[in-house]
């Protein structure tokens, strides 16, 4: 069931903002904070749970554990056309650790998919890079990629978006 924001109440509004400024926050210091009972926060967050949050994951800095490469990767998949091709390539993308964020859309070019992925260096990279083409070069047009500097990274989450758009918070 997909969750429409303008029917969460002002409750749940300020339950999903907490959680957002800090999210490990626990049901009983949301309660403390806003007053709402702990059957209320409990209520709310199963909901949230099955309606709107997918999982709880930590924002990790990536230079600080040695992962010191990202990559942003976009190209062309030309065999869309090939279901099992395609189903078994991007499971294989899905699972692979190296890539943080998937996605399939339109873009310039005919660029239909962005890829961001991390390693620990560039020799990593390279030796992946060698892996990658031999599997998917056959299957992929008009690569482009653009490779930073783990340190580099200055912005890296989703919740001031959410934030802004969806609880109306500046």
């Amino acid at each position: 069931m997909k969750q429409n924001i303008e029917n969460l109440s002002e409750n749940e509004k300020k339950f999903l903002k907490m959680l957002l400024d800090k999210g490990n926050v626990s049901d009983v210091e949301i309660f403390k904070k806003t007053g709402m009972s702990k059957a209320t926060c409990s209520r709310i967050r199963k909901k949230m749970e099955k309606t709107l949050i997918s999982e709880y994951v930590p924002i990790i800095e990536l230079d600080k554990i040695g992962i010191e490469v990202f990559l942003v990767l976009m190209f062309k998949w030309n065999s869309f056309d090939k279901e099992d091709i395609t189903k078994k390539a991007f499971e294989e993308f899905e699972k692979d650790p190296h890539v943080i964020f998937l996605a399939n859309g339109q873009g310039s070019a005919g660029q239909s998919t962005v890829m961001f992925m991390g390693f620990k260096s560039l020799i990593q990279y390279n030796e992946y890079f060698k892996d990658f083409r031999r599997k998917h070069d056959r299957y992929i047009e008009n690569m482009n990629s653009l490779i930073l500097p783990s340190k580099e990274l200055i912005k890296h989450d989703f919740t001031e978006i959410i934030k802004k758009e969806l609880l109306g918070v500046n």
